[in-house]
């Protein structure tokens, strides 16, 4: 029986638990073997599901609240003084799960919930001995949680295990929301929902209230009304981490599976939600050839649209779209002879991006992350290869939830410009729920340009498992269409991991053939196979000033489809967690890298081809970013390509809390190969305001001599309603050594929702 089937059946006490529920030429033989597991593993697998399924979903006793009908209004306020929370029973029986995962608190928590016919209302009292120690480091919507002393709710509204949405906030009254994925395997901070909270410091602690829109929530109704739902706290001076349903260390907040239920007395109604958000722009431009200078002027409006067709389906449309008040992209330096990769920042790409995520690399989240490929990648709609926007005229979106499905279909139509010719972009996803926390779906891309014959599409089908809590195997198979470009035109990939908090190994396997082109996607490299296997281990001492220890090594290899080796990248590092949050780090990293035609490091430095064995080492730190100054630094010393590479990171931030934050970047590379030689650093200064939680200013400068390029980038933001922002932003792009070239920009944007 599932957990929240468990949750119906169960009564209804906020205190008594439910029932359980070497790189050679060709290390051919070594890269063979593993192929041949891994192939034979891909038959076992599906026996293996069988016999391990209906132990997956044995889970430990979960916790139960009762939700109370307000009867009296509530001000909010974040005092908890009205009567109505007097009513209110409390629960209070947290538990650690750091720095002891598992033991009582330090500090007490009570947590109230109500609700009326509209709103779902959580009032908490977090006690502290040391009041004048709580941390308030930032105000600013979206905030860093890990800088703060912060209290969140997450909550599963259609109590499936599955989807999920969490809000948080601090001592200062900041916001931030989080939508999650698949037991929160796919995480989307970006996701912006209606709230409302407040909080206030005391002699003894400190209280918030969050109040919750049910429109907000989406969930179905039901006679007897159940959800998911969990509290965490974090106590940042002791970077104590509280949970009120224990999530192990090793998921994050959104491991729904495990959370308790929120049970209510009387029937609620998730209600109509429709969202009209209409936006007006006025852009002054100003470009500066040397030649001359001209001005350009242009005001526009359009309109954003949100309707909620069900429970758990949303329709969004928008039309002439912009996104002007997005913030620039940080510079980075490329040394390599595969593209940068730049992250999606577009509120219409980012709200639901998660449900339209193809294929996955477990457990990889860190800065040696890669893609092998990625079917859909939403950057390639409405900007140019060198990151410049083109026009979208609209486009429309439904996403969401229909029984034991998970739906997304996107259609976008971009406009012809002078940089790009017009084209139109639809992708189809869809995911069926199957055993106790896995899905198998698909996947449609389409890319139509303007003339006949003109298209790119890309198709493909996967399979996400997740086991015991701790085992998790994917897997996908896709194709792509191009004309001219037939046969060899297909990706697989198998992979697995297991991660207990202690122990984590993983593998993968993915082949890529030499045609594989999706165009509205990701695919660095072509006619390869890709062999990867991860260890680490997580040893805790019992205690003292290191919180964690943290062994692991990595190992990527890249062939062709002989299995000739044409790239080894393998990472060997330890690492170490303070009690502070700090860390410290040092790593081995030797590489190889067979080039079988030069390429182009820079335009008079040549790579000829050839072999190259290389060895990198490397040590950072990372101190406390809670206090007031906090820095970073980051030492490389590698061979490369024949020659020697020295990069030097280093990264100061002054914190005057709550709300000024001054940080300084810089990052040095200097490489000496047989061709020639080049320094290239990267400057950068950011500056952030927080006038209040609602209204905030940033200021961000970027200086880059591999390019001459200096960026600037100036923002004011006031959120006057829910959703609603006025902004207006200064842009400037100009280069070093007397270069005239020059363009600046003055934004104004003002959007406002109107919700029925």
């Amino acid at each position: 029986m599932s957990r929240h089937r468990r949750r119906r059946a169960t009564k209804r006490s906020t205190t008594t638990p439910l029932r359980p529920k070497g790189c050679g030429a060709a290390p051919a033989t070594n890269i063979t073997v593993f192929r041949k597991v891994s192939t034979k593993l891909i038959w076992i697998l599906p026996l293996w599901v069988l016999l391990i399924a209906e132990s997956a979903l044995i889970a430990s006793p979960q916790k139960a609240v009762l939700a109370h009908w307000r009867e009296t209004p509530i001000t909010i306020d974040g005092q908890l003084d009205e009567p109505a929370w007097a009513v209110a029973e409390p629960v209070w029986d947290f538990v650690q799960v750091e720095p002891r995962e598992g033991d009582p608190p330090t500090e007490r928590t009570e947590v109230r919930v109500m609700f009326d016919d509209e709103m779902l209302y959580i009032g908490v009292y977090l006690y502290d001995s040391a009041p004048d120690q709580i941390l308030t480091n930032d105000l600013q919507r979206d905030f860093d949680t890990h800088e703060s002393d912060i209290f969140g709710v997450i909550i599963d509204a259609f109590n499936n295990d599955r989807a999920s949405v969490s809000f948080f906030t601090n001592p200062g009254g900041a916001k931030q929301d989080t939508q999650a994925l698949s037991d929160g395997r796919y995480l989307n901070p970006s996701w912006d929902g209606i709230w409302y909270t407040a909080s206030r410091v005391h002699e003894d602690g400190w209280s918030c209230e969050i109040v919750i829109p049910f429109t907000t929530l989406r969930f179905e109704a039901q006679e007897q009304q159940t959800m998911g739902i969990n509290f965490k706290r974090r106590i940042r001076r002791k970077n104590e981490d509280l949970y009120w349903s224990l999530v192990p260390r090793q998921f994050n907040s959104h491991h729904v599976s495990v959370i308790g239920d929120l049970l209510f007395d009387r029937e609620i109604r998730p209600g109509r939600n429709l969202q009209l958000k209409p936006f007006l722009t006025a852009n002054l431009t100003q470009v500066d050839m040397g030649s001359g200078t001209s001005n350009d002027f242009s005001p526009e409006g359009g309109l954003d649209v949100k309707y909620s067709l069900t429970s758990g389906l949303t329709l969004d449309g928008t039309y002439n779209t912009d996104f002007s008040q997005v913030e620039v992209d940080t510079a980075q330096i490329n040394l390599t002879r595969f593209n940068l990769f730049f992250p999606e920042k577009r509120d219409f790409f980012l709200e639901n991006a998660n449900l339209f995520q193809f294929g996955e690399i477990p457990g990889e989240r860190g800065p040696r992350r890669t893609e092998e490929t990625q079917l859909f990648f939403s950057r390639h709609i409405g900007l140019s290869s060198s990151g410049q926007p083109l026009p979208l005229l609209g486009g429309a979106r439904l996403s969401g939830r229909v029984g034991h499905f998970g739906l997304g279909l996107l259609n976008i139509q971009q406009e012809e410009s002078d940089e790009a010719p017009s084209n139109n972009f639809t992708v189809m996803r869809l995911r069926y729920d199957v055993l106790g926390n896995s899905d198998v779906g698909a996947i449609f891309v389409d890319r139509e340009g303007g003339d006949p014959g003109d298209y790119n599409r890309s198709y493909g089908v996967d399979a996400n498992f997740q086991f015991f809590q701790n085992l998790t195997l994917n897997s996908y198979l896709a194709r792509t269409q191009t004309p001219g470009d037939e046969g060899e035109d297909f990706v697989s990939k198998i992979s697995g991991q297991w991660s207990d908090g202690f122990l984590q190994v993983r593998g993968l396997f993915t082949e890529i053939g030499e045609n594989f082109n999706p165009e509205v996607g990701l695919a660095p490299r072509r006619g390869v196979r890709v062999y990867q296997y991860h260890f680490d281990l997580r040893p805790r001492p019992a205690g003292g000033f290191i919180r964690e220890f943290h062994p692991h090594s990595n190992t990527k290899y890249y062939t062709d489809r002989n299995n000739i080796t044409l790239t080894k990248d393998s990472h060997h590092a330890l690492s170490i967690t303070f009690a502070d949050r700090s860390t410290f780090e040092v790593s081995h990293n030797p590489q190889f890298e067979r080039l079988r035609v030069p390429f182009q490091l820079r335009e008079d430095i040549t790579i000829p081809a050839g072999d190259y064995h290389f060895n990198e080492f490397k040590t950072q730190y990372t101190s406390d970013r809670s206090q007031l100054l906090s820095g970073s630094f980051n030492l490389e010393k590698a061979g490369f390509f024949g020659g020697n590479r020295t990069s030097v990171s280093l990264s100061g931030t002054l914190l005057v809390k709550p709300r000024l934050s001054a940080k300084v970047d810089y990052k040095y590379n200097f490489v000496d190969v047989e061709a020639g030689s080049f320094r290239a650093d990267l400057y950068a200064f950011r500056l952030h305001y927080s006038f209040s939680p609602r209204m905030f200013a940033d200021l961000f400068i970027q200086y880059n001599t591999d390019s001459g390029k200096i960026l600037t980038n100036a923002r004011f933001n006031l959120i006057h309603r829910p959703l609603s922002d006025i902004t207006l932003v200064f842009t400037e792009e100009r280069f070093s050594g007397g270069a005239t070239d020059m363009t600046r920009a003055v934004i104004f944007k003002y959007t406002h929702l109107l919700q029925f």
